[in-house]
């Protein structure tokens, strides 16, 4: 007679397995009451990321904000705050503090990058050229990028000379720019009508005294009118249509 014995595997557990898996748990429990952790919690009834924002703009002069990686501590009230301030930062990681009618006061986290308008070159320039207003574009950069001195308003910088030759997509700064030369009521100049597929041009009379890249008076010599231009150089009047 044959007997047989069915075989019984029993799984032994590694006591380094059991401990790990028991110390888990204990460990993110201390981790959370260091706050290393923080919770992060979303507003109800109002969006936290555009009230803030809402702020940043209503009190900076940056046309344009992205606010990122938002933490808060806590619960958030239904009511949007009715005070919030700056504790630190701005730009880059900021600490806001936000009061409520309830009096009561949350700190928010979060990364703030600004972004503003400044004045660049389309090509490289020599030292001495005579800036235009073909010559440049406007774009947004980031606040923290931003050169000391740039120039925002493209009419501050034409008709400007450069002081040192620069490389296309340069950023204009004040240090970079040195006033033309003034040109003299009385002077006789070309007043210039320039457009798609047209050039017209007649003598005119500088009837203002005025620098390269100011808008003066002229007189035209043949009607008799006087009309208003860019005075793009010594000896022409650019008249915009």
């Amino acid at each position: 007679m044959k007997l047989k014995f069915k075989s019984q595997s029993k799984k032994l557990e590694s006591p380094c397995l059991s401990s790990r898996q028991s110390l888990t748990p204990l460990l993110l429990l201390l981790l959370s009451c260091i706050n290393l952790f923080p919770s992060v919690t979303i507003a109800g009834s109002w969006n936290l990321e555009e009230t803030l924002k809402e702020y940043v703009k209503n009190v900076y002069p940056w046309p344009e904000i992205i606010i990122s990686d938002i933490i808060v501590k806590g619960d958030i009230p239904d009511i949007k705050p009715k005070k919030i301030i700056v504790q630190k930062g701005l730009p880059g990681r900021t600490v806001f503090l936000l009061e409520f009618d309830s009096s009561e006061i949350l700190s928010v986290t979060a990364n703030v990058k600004a972004f503003d308008n400044v004045i660049s070159v389309k090509r490289a320039f020599k030292k001495g050229y005579i800036l235009q207003k073909d010559d440049l574009y406007t774009l947004l950069m980031d606040v923290q990028r931003i050169p000391a001195g740039a120039l925002k308003d493209v009419k501050s910088i034409i008709g400007k000379s450069i002081n040192r030759s620069i490389f296309a997509n340069t950023t204009i700064t004040a240090g970079m720019l040195t006033n033309s030369c003034t040109v003299k009521k009385g002077k006789k100049v070309v007043l210039l009508v320039e457009g798609e597929n047209f050039r017209i041009s007649t003598t005119g009379e500088i009837k203002e005294s005025g620098s390269i890249g100011d808008y003066v008076k002229a007189l035209n010599v043949a009607s008799k009118k006087v009309i208003s231009g860019l005075l793009v150089d010594e000896n022409t009047v650019k008249v915009e249509l």
